[in-house]
């Protein structure tokens, strides 16, 4: 799915913007490549993007948080984790609780209740690397070449013109009553907000940028991205035991006109 989506991305992009940031497997591929000038990356998610700024900002620090007693692959731990108030931590030292729970929550799920409390379970691992030093440095550089926004995808991709390029992987369609996991901030992603998303897409399709989506394969979505060009592909579902999980279809949705014309320029 991943070489799908960068393959549909210009080789050289002036600003890549992707406001659904996630885990950034998207940003750090084409970083590795040097495929952009810069980035902007933004997310609702505030323990998110509090992470990555720490990654980017503070990363010697936040290892030698993560290097302490306490952040141990153990039940107990990670319920004692989980369980502190981000609120009453300090930026980085916030930064290593989400790393941590991420590291070691069930299936790396990162949910909240209506509240806005983190309240994945514990995971079983064989021996998760909590602290990955290399691989926390190689994104911290990564990211200097990054401005980072918490906030929603519109405000993200504001400046967007042409020349630049950007990826949209909101939280799903969800295609069955088992498979609605948007609960990854307070309020979730409505279908409402799909329908705001497919607008801003078309506002920056006629502004000239390159544009990439994925999605669920769902009726809604083959309605709202109708006249761009559209794939069906099978991905897999990352929610679900693991013995239990099935390739389901998915959509990869772009404007293939603007791509083609960057390229040509």
């Amino acid at each position: 799915m991943q070489k799908r989506i960068i393959s549909r991305l210009p080789q050289h992009i002036g600003t890549y913007y992707e406001p659904f940031l996630g885990g950034g497997a998207v940003f750090f591929e084409l970083a590795a490549s040097g495929r952009f000038d810069r980035a902007v990356l933004g997310d609702r998610c505030p323990e998110l993007m509090n992470a990555f700024q720490a990654v980017r900002d503070d990363v010697d620090n936040l290892i030698s948080i993560l290097r302490q007693p306490q952040y141990v692959y153990d039940k107990k731990a990670f319920l004692d984790i989980r369980r502190a108030d981000p609120d009453k931590m300090d930026p980085t030292t916030r930064a290593a609780r989400t790393v941590y729970l991420n590291k070691t929550c069930f299936n790396g799920l990162f949910r909240v209740n209506s509240k806005g409390k983190f309240n994945t379970p514990f995971g079983k691992y064989d021996d998760p690397k909590i602290c990955d030093e290399t691989n926390l440095k190689a994104c911290s550089e990564a990211l200097k070449l990054a401005e980072l926004t918490e906030g929603d995808f519109e405000d993200v991709c504001t400046d967007a013109g042409p020349g630049d390029a950007a990826y949209f992987d909101p939280p799903y369609l969800p295609i069955s009553k088992t498979s609605n996991f948007t609960q990854y901030t307070p309020g979730g992603f409505s279908h409402s907000d799909h329908r705001r998303l497919s607008e801003f897409f078309k506002d920056l399709d006629e502004r000239g940028v390159v544009l990439v989506l994925s999605n669920s394969h769902h009726a809604d979505v083959l309605t709202l991205f109708d006249g761009f060009r559209m794939e069906t592909v099978s991905g897999s579902r990352s929610v679900g035991r693991p013995d239990k999980r099935e390739s389901v279809p998915e959509i990869i949705v772009d404007n293939k006109e603007a791509a083609c014309e960057t390229a040509a320029s």
